[in-house]
């Protein structure tokens, strides 16, 4: 007896140590500021598209959504037309670390509009119970990781009824401990935006894991600008959504042609890189790698992912959005808050030239006049000039064809074949590496410099 109570005491201290440790560990450790899961995630439309599963990159996915299935008027659910494809999604992405989740809607169903049907179907307390039991059987049956809410969409007249639904089904499903989300509207400002977006109750949001924002569609010729992201992430910020769970929607196809992003690069590969194509019959108008990638960049600074509508259209090699959106996130995971906010790229005639800390060459920077620092060789090898530095003058000279521009160090001039030029800023030596005026000398070589301030992006094109 006296040997078991031994062994009971020693037990019990050691518990107590464990628990004591666990908790003072707690107590003391807190995440990065920057340490948070930015998501990105592929709506995957299995009837609609031709891509094969094994396209999908789920390796550099967060979340794929699948699309869709239908609500029927009576609670019950219409039949999937790809239950094999939705179930080898499942697997793959679970394989490769991605949430799967069902999109329950969508705009239409075989010609007809599907609001009238969420509109009954959650009206009656007998339908609206029906339809979550279906909605949640299918959940557990395809093994999935939550469902997208797709309501397109709710008005002042229905919203007690989709408030109704969204509480109702995101309870349901949290007892299952599966996540729900809705696909939600843009908005054009701060604090105006359509009805739908208006009319949205806080206690709906409060039932969402997170939104998908469909800042797309405005009109043919300007369908989803970069403005429009903005304007959509500060309504539902001012509407007191948490940034990080603001997933701003971005279109892979183009209007009013809806060709896909990855037949125009088929068409041409500079496609890839713009935002218009003279397609014909109907002009294609769309957001280009350039486009997505300071949307990308707005994201990681002001929201908590980016959503593509649709991955199918992405193309698989070196264009592909995904791999871009992933190429850009590990590169600046490392990277706090504040240092992501001031973290700038730069594009040179539509390719972005990609300034890595480990490469040794410097990175941009803003300096305390507020003007733009760019490592100097880098870009200047990238237009073919021979570049040359001498110590004791302290001047860099780079040639190009019939132009000699001479940049002294410390100084606000420059020298273009002879003729000085005075510049707002002065090119320094810092960390062993010279960075210079980038408008002034790259302008004395043919080129023009533009500068985003919202995504912090440097434009140089001829």
């Amino acid at each position: 007896m006296k040997r078991k109570r031994l062994i009971y005491i020693f037990i019990t201290v050691i518990l107590l140590i464990n628990m004591f440790s666990t908790t003072a560990f707690a107590a003391v450790y807190t995440e990065p500021e920057n340490k948070r899961e930015f998501k990105v995630i592929g709506y995957y439309s299995g009837d609609l598209f031709n891509e094969p599963l094994e396209n999908l990159q789920t390796e550099k996915l967060t979340h794929v959504v699948y699309a869709f299935l239908i609500p029927q008027k009576d609670g019950t659910l219409a039949e999937l037309k790809k239950p094999e494809q939705l179930k080898e999604l499942v697997e793959q992405g679970h394989n490769d670390g991605a949430k799967v989740f069902i999109a329950v809607g969508g705009w239409s169903y075989e010609g007809k509009p599907l609001q009238p049907v969420f509109e009954e179907a959650a009206a009656s307390d007998e339908t609206r119970k029906l339809l979550i039991e279906n909605i949640c059987a299918f959940a557990d049956e395809y093994n999935l990781d939550g469902v997208e809410l797709d309501w397109e969409h709710p008005n002042n007249n229905t919203i007690a009824d989709y408030e109704k639904l969204a509480v109702e089904l995101s309870e349901a499903l949290k007892l299952k401990g599966k996540e729900m989300t809705a696909a939600l509207n843009g908005a054009w400002s701060k604090t105006a935006g359509p009805e739908p977006s208006m009319a949205l109750s806080d206690k709906c949001l409060e039932s969402f894991s997170f939104i998908n924002v469909m800042a797309y569609d405005i009109n043919n010729a300007d369908h989803s600008p970069i403005w429009f992201s903005e304007t959509s992430i500060d309504y539902w910020l001012n509407r007191g959504v948490a940034a990080e769970d603001i997933v701003i929607g971005m279109p892979l196809y183009a209007r009013p042609s809806w060709m896909q992003y990855r037949h125009l690069v088929d068409l041409n590969p500079e496609y890839a890189f713009v935002d218009y194509a003279p397609t014909t019959p109907l002009e294609s108008y769309y957001n280009g790698m350039n486009t997505l990638r300071e949307k990308t960049i707005i994201a990681l600074n002001k929201a908590g992912g980016v959503m593509l509508f649709d991955v199918n259209e992405d193309t698989n090699d070196e264009y592909s959005i995904v791999s871009m959106i992933d190429n850009l996130i590990k590169r600046t995971e490392h990277l706090s808050k504040d240092e992501l906010n001031k973290y700038i790229t730069v594009l040179l005639d539509s390719r972005e030239l990609v300034f890595l800390e480990e490469e040794g060459f410097g990175v941009p920077f803003i300096n305390e006049s507020g003007r733009t620092m760019i490592p100097l060789r880098k870009p200047l090898e990238a237009i073919d000039a021979d570049v040359s530095y001498d110590g004791i003058s302290r001047v860099v000279t780079a040639v190009k064809d019939d132009t000699i521009v001479k940049i002294p160090i410390d100084k606000n001039i420059i020298y273009v074949n002879g003729k000085e030029i005075e510049t707002d800023t002065k090119a320094i030596i810092k960390d062993s590496r010279t960075y210079f005026p980038l408008r002034a000398v790259l302008e004395a070589f043919g080129y023009k410099a533009e500068w985003h301030n919202n995504s912090r992006t440097v434009i140089l094109s001829k």
